[in-house]
């Protein structure tokens, strides 16, 4: 199963990168490692949040799955954000990319999903957020809107999170 050292790969990134930022003051601010409920479905997430001191611009590299039983699924990737307001309260839009993997267990137990396919799927899954982001002295706060595309089909997304400031 190739999820597994993905996973591991992007948390000892996730590490470097905290680690390596830590030497720089004025870098910590701005970052945030965070928990993140929502974008396919009701996956978790964790995710490290960067926006460059200079610039409204910003990434982050996410890490998720949803733990299901009969129906996991599996999340890897990453997107850019635009952030437009003033001090600590923005509007964020951005676009991530990410692979998804959906593994159904079992065929004769089907739970309340509308946005997973009722199979198992290898597939880039790319989304638009919009969303309200609010920093605070040692935290953030994200909630917003995150339609994608699944094998070309709309679906629905959305996401709230909390977040730690590094």
């Amino acid at each position: 199963m190739i999820i597994k050292p993905l996973l591991c790969t992007t948390f000892a990134l996730l590490f470097c990168i905290s680690c390596c930022l830590a030497q720089s003051t004025r870098a910590l601010k701005h970052s945030v490692l965070c928990f993140e409920l929502g974008k396919t479905g009701l996956v978790y997430n964790l995710a490290f949040d960067h926006k460059p001191a200079a610039g409204n611009f910003g990434f982050r590299i996410v890490a998720g799955s949803n733990f299901g039983r009969y129906l996991n699924a599996k999340t890897i990737g990453g997107g850019v954000y635009y952030l437009a307001g003033k001090q600590d309260r923005f509007l964020e839009l951005g676009a991530d990319l990410q692979y998804l993997v959906v593994n159904e267990n079992s065929d004769d137990q089907r739970g309340f999903s509308f946005v997973y396919p009722n199979f198992s799927v290898k597939t880039l899954y790319t989304s638009l957020n919009i969303g309200y982001r609010y920093y605070r002295k040692q935290s953030m706060f994200r909630i917003g809107l995150s339609p994608g595309l699944l094998a070309g089909k709309p679906i629905p997304g959305g996401y709230i999170c909390y977040g730690i400031r590094l």
